[in-house]
């Protein structure tokens, strides 16, 4: 059954997804800790009864440790080889697969672009994510941030006021 874009479900989908591939446990906050430094983010298209955008950012440091933990090996190297970058792309992909499921429901067709991952400033970041339409940032056990936010491109959103 489709679900409405809200906060809780892309909470629910970045929480499930960073739990079970990159075995990294984190809560919602409606306080986040600012970033400190670069931030990596990676966006990805999305397209069924609405299209939009989802967006997953992370600090770089956050990012060689998600690397580290979805391929199986010690952190330090991944910042070397890129393999951070790649990560944060590869995880935004997974959790595009789980909101389009909750949201347009499992037989609904729906298109999803390919991530693309970039470093920007984490000002630059902010002014994105003030922008969405739903957005969620959790904090995971160390105290780094991870947001996960939507933008609708085009057409009506279930739940959406008129």
């Amino acid at each position: 059954m489709p679900n409405d874009l809200s906060s809780d479900l892309l909470a629910q989908a970045l929480g499930r997804t960073m739990e079970d591939a990159a075995f990294v446990f984190a809560e919602a906050t409606s306080e986040p800790p600012p970033f400190d430094g670069d931030v990596i983010e990676a966006r990805l298209t999305y397209a069924g009864t609405h299209a939009g955008e989802l967006l997953l950012a992370t600090p770089a440091t956050f990012a060689a440790t998600l690397a580290a933990n979805l391929l199986g090996e010690d952190e330090g190297g991944a910042s070397v080889t890129g393999d951070d970058l790649d990560a944060v792309g590869e995880l935004l992909n997974m959790i595009a697969g789980k909101v389009a499921v909750d949201l347009f429901g499992p037989d609904a067709p729906c298109k999803l672009g390919l991530p693309r991952v970039q470093r920007v400033r984490a000002e630059q970041h902010e002014r994105a994510l003030a922008t969405a339409q739903a957005a969620t940032t959790m904090v995971e056990e160390e105290g780094r941030r991870i947001d996960l936010s939507a933008c609708v491109t085009s057409g009506k959103v279930p739940g959406a006021a008129p």
